[in-house]
């Protein structure tokens, strides 16, 4: 275990963004550590000693770390490419969190074991090799094997497959193993010198172990090692380094449609995606990319217990559009507005609350389903039929409500050039508690979505 560090290497600054630009995610230099969390996120403290840092602290950075993680890595996902561009990824931290959890699951370093066959009387027998090897003893009872082919184990200690994980290992701690433990594990033969000049047979001898490995804690394990020796910078040598985004709206969108979508990517795009085309003389139309609402939260509510003279009344089938805004509706309140002649109030600041262009794209996508579930004949799509008075449009955006509330409701968006005889030309905003969201947003939740939908109709 090495030596306690000083008070000031310790400290790890913590804050929340303050707009939607802001950096989240964690930063490691040779001086400090920081994490800034999400706009809406409840901070306790501006400061914690890694020394000392508890379980739900240690938890709650872990969950920001993880839900960049989870929209990042996913490589079938649309909005990873939208990421890419943005994101700051200075260690595959994805495969770093695996090799520390996995080192403190094991116990131990993974050692090579060596399998040899002897003749002894004690051991696991190999029946085919003694049948084959060993000379049998007639007797008149029969015949008896009085030796037998045995199969021990023989660990092979100072490998280089148990060295590459040491090093691993112990690199990965001192970049996150303050989230786990104040101690370190032991360190290895191999350096940073020994990885930059024999990273690729390394790479390759780890490779090599996969395909020959049929144990697939073990297969993860080598593949996990890979993706770390392969993101090896002999330069930086992760001594500064950081994990986040500047465009969180990415992440945002991917929780909130975690926890509330419930319409598959594939059926989203057949059924709820509006397409726009060119038509030009003696020519093929050209589409235009089509219009992608963030989410699509369907709901089936029997109306018995609003309606019990009439039993047999059909379930009542709710479609929700939900675009998800990383806009800092706390800010908002906070400034002052504009006002016109008709003495209104002007949002003065863009990415505070959604302006018109959102407000009206929200409608449209409303006013598509609306219109071509009219058109449905196949029996498929028949789960896809909405009564006008049944799809509703919503905003989503980050706040510190309280993890016990969770979502609250703020106000709707109206426009002048619809009449607001459907639910849909109104649009709803409620904030979601940010806290809440990280711990929860790599699942689905019916519960939520529920209560999303009761919130929604009380405002009407």
């Amino acid at each position: 275990m090495p030596e306690k560090s000083s008070s000031k290497e310790n400290q790890i600054s913590l804050k929340t963004a303050q707009s939607g630009s802001d950096f989240v995610g964690i930063k490691i230099t040779q001086s400090e550590r920081s994490v800034t969390f999400p706009m809406g996120y409840s901070l306790e403290a501006s400061a914690l000693d890694s020394s000392k840092i508890k379980k739900e602290e240690r938890n709650e950075i872990l969950n920001l770390i993880k839900s960049i993680a989870l929209c990042t890595l996913n490589k079938k996902g649309e909005r990873v490419s939208a990421l890419n561009g943005e994101i700051k990824n200075d260690f595959p931290v994805k495969s770093m969190l695996f090799i520390i959890e996995d080192f403190l699951d094991r116990g131990i370093y993974y050692t090579e074991k060596e399998t040899l066959h002897t003749k002894s009387t004690g051991g696991k027998i190999n029946w085919s090799r003694t049948i084959k090897s060993v000379k049998p003893a007639v007797s008149e009872s029969g015949i008896t094997f009085l030796d037998f082919i045995v199969r021990k184990n023989r660990i092979q200690e100072n490998q280089l497959i148990t060295e590459i994980h040491k090093y691993c290992v112990h690199k990965c701690f001192e970049i996150f193993g303050f989230l786990y433990t104040s101690s370190f594990p032991e360190k290895g033969l191999l350096d940073e010198d020994d990885i930059s000049k024999n990273r690729k047979y390394y790479a390759q001898v780890l490779q090599e172990k996969i395909g020959s490995t049929y144990l697939e804690s073990n297969i993860e394990l080598f593949e996990n090692l890979l993706n770390f020796i392969n993101s090896f910078d002999s330069e930086n040598e992760t001594k500064e380094a950081a994990y986040g985004t500047n465009c969180f709206q990415v992440v945002w969108e991917s929780l909130v449609d975690s926890v509330f979508g419930n319409v598959q990517n594939k059926e989203k795009e057949e059924y709820f995606y509006p397409v726009s085309r060119w038509n030009f003389p003696d020519e093929k139309p050209k589409k235009n990319a089509p219009l992608r609402p963030d989410t699509i939260m369907i709901l089936e509510n029997s109306d018995t217990e609003k309606c019990p003279e009439n039993p047999q009344k059909k379930s009542r089938r709710q479609c929700f559009i939900i675009d998800s805004k990383y806009y800092s509706y706390t800010m908002l309140r906070k400034l002052d507005f504009e006002e016109d002649e008709s003495g209104q109030e002007s949002v003065l600041v863009h990415g505070s609350i959604p302006g018109t262009d959102s407000i009206q794209k929200q409608i449209t996508y409303a006013q598509y389903i609306d219109a071509s579930m009219k058109s449905f004949d196949s029996e498929k799509r028949e789960k896809y039929r909405f009564n006008p008075g049944d799809i509703f449009n919503v905003f989503i955006l980050p706040e510190d409500n309280n993890i016990e509330e969770k979502l609250k409701y703020i106000g709707n968006a109206a426009s002048d050039w619809h009449d607001g005889s459907k639910n849909y030309h109104t649009v709803h905003a409620v904030t979601l508690d940010t806290k809440f969201l990280l711990e929860n947003g790599n699942k689905k939740s019916c519960e939520m979505q529920k209560e999303l939908a009761e919130l929604i109709e009380r405002n009407i």
